[in-house]
């Protein structure tokens, strides 16, 4: 009765912590940071990492063990086995390859007989024999009223590094809809689960003073109060986390990664900020055509914990190279940046996934960005039902197109601007890159950024910077460096044998 009762709190305060998120999103990936008492475990760690001058080979693999128990056994058997068997596992294999552990835990993280309850759970029997591993995370499902997708949390940390060593996530039934092959659908579970798990890795305003040094010394002064524009800011000044931060944006003083400030505790302080990381998927929110990028790992990094292989993030492009004006902009109805936007017409989004509107949210205040709307999504094999000229476009997840405008039409009235899908190659190198988009049966070559006329149809088509474009939206890649399970080769997953996929995410 006593766990039960436990439980039954835990699932409260998760429940107001969702309502009270209220970002304009289709579903909140919402980490529940309640302000708590930290429980320690004492277990034996190698500390042995802590030396100057160690290579990524010489860590040990992290090893996550995800427990099932918990899934909602009055869910439909297809969700739970969607939850064990497609969503989860990719993701942990993720994780598993593009981290290293400093202070692996020696023989098998193991709880105390004494200890009933973890999280507001009874104590799986497993974790009492013990576990080969060095992060142990439980996931639990329920239908829960609301848009909340998923709720996060650690439960104990080391006695040693303070890194945490059991976590548990609690999945909406009703937020988190089972994907039944939907290709898109999956893909926005991945990421946000992705992300859910990242908090509990380290990423949590309730983590940040339990960062540790190269010595494996407990951090202090990075997280700092700076003003912005006249406002109080936080921001986490980690290395490698700001240096990369600096050469990315070409700004030798930048004083860390501005953390958000909208929303509470779930919200606020536990996200980068809205304005300046759209579409990184540790920004608050879910949407279309999000990146896990090298920022993300590079937080992890910070925290003295892991080591992370930078060639498992995704290429992100957002703001890259506009210096430290990017940071200080204000927003306003003229947008200084191409990022943001202003107007009704339908555009590409910065990072060139698919068409979409200008809009904001919440969490991004004064500042509008393109959200890509699914019937313009370039990877939606559907999406040619809504398209103008549909027979020139190629739709479908790893199709290879990418977004480009223009007011391509049959028609001497060309009704305006609009966005298609088209596939290209990015030809050459240095000044004499070009890219050749594929208009159906027509190639066009573009050198320079410019509109681009077709024999038998009027308007054009917008010819990007051939340099900008090939460096950044036109930039191939294996997505999530093909989540551990494959090799990436030429800019393809080679998937290993029971794997498919363009990340090879999905089981053969």
């Amino acid at each position: 009765m006593a766990s039960l009762k436990a439980f039954i709190l835990f699932l409260t305060l998760l429940l107001c912590i969702s309502q009270v998120q209220s970002i304009s999103h289709e579903g909140e990936c919402d980490h529940d940071n309640i302000e708590q008492d930290p429980e320690f475990l004492d277990i034996e760690e190698d500390m042995s990492a802590f030396q100057e001058g160690r290579a990524l080979a010489s860590y040990p693999n992290f090893r996550i063990h995800a427990y099932y128990d918990f899934v909602d056994q009055t869910a439909p058997s297809s969700y739970a086995s969607y939850i064990k068997n497609d969503l989860i596992p990719p993701i942990v294999d993720y994780f598993e390859a593009a981290l290293k552990v400093k202070s692996p835990v020696i023989g098998a993280l193991k709880l105390s007989s004494s200890i009933g309850n973890i999280c507001g759970r009874s104590t799986p029997s497993i974790l009492k024999t013990g576990v080969s591993a060095d992060f142990f995370i439980f996931y639990d499902t329920h239908a829960i009223s609301g848009n909340n997708i998923a709720s996060s949390r650690y439960c104990y940390l080391s006695s040693g590094t303070k890194r945490p060593l059991v976590a548990t996530s609690l999945i909406n039934r009703n937020g988190l809809k089972e994907a039944k092959g939907d290709l898109l659908l999956h893909e926005k579970n991945m990421y946000c689960m992705m992300h859910e798990l990242t908090h509990t890795l380290g990423f949590s305003t309730s983590l940040y003073n339990y960062f540790i040094d190269s010595n494996g010394k407990r951090l202090s002064g990075h997280l700092k109060k700076v003003q912005i524009n006249g406002n109080t800011r936080t921001v986490l000044d980690l290395a490698p986390l700001t240096p990369r931060l600096r050469k990315f944006y070409g700004c030798s003083t930048l004083q860390g990664a501005i953390l958000e400030n909208y929303g509470n505790s779930a919200t606020a302080g536990t996200h980068f900020e809205r304005q300046y990381f759209v579409y990184e998927s540790m920004s608050s929110g879910n949407i279309p055509g999000e990146r896990f990028s090298e920022f993300s790992l590079a937080l992890l990094e910070g925290s003295g914990w892991y080591v992370p292989d930078y060639s498992y993030a995704d290429p992100y492009s957002f703001g890259q190279g506009q210096g430290c004006s990017f940071i200080s902009n204000t927003c306003s109805s003229t947008p200084k940046f191409d990022e943001y936007c202003s107007g009704n017409a339908r555009k590409c989004s910065p990072l060139g996934r698919g068409g979409g509107y200008c809009g904001s949210d919440s969490a991004s205040g004064s500042c509008k960005f393109i959200r890509i709307n699914e019937d313009y999504d370039c990877e939606n094999p559907n999406g040619e039902d809504n398209a103008r000229l549909p027979q020139l476009q190629v739709f479908g997840r790893g199709s290879g197109s990418r977004c480009f405008t223009g007011d391509l039409n049959t028609r001497k009235s060309t009704n305006g601007a609009t966005t298609f899908c088209f596939k290209y190659d990015c030809v050459g190198s240095g000044s004499s890159t070009h890219v050749e988009v594929q208009v159906g049966k027509n190639k066009v070559v573009c050198t320079k950024e410019e509109k681009k006329f077709i024999d038998g149809y009027y308007g054009s088509i917008d010819c990007p910077d051939p340099l900008t474009f090939c460096s950044t939206v036109g930039k191939k890649f294996c997505p999530r460096g093909c989540m551990g399970r494959g090799n990436c080769v030429n800019n393809q997953c080679q998937c290993r044998s029971g794997y498919k996929g363009i990340d090879c995410a999905l089981r053969a």
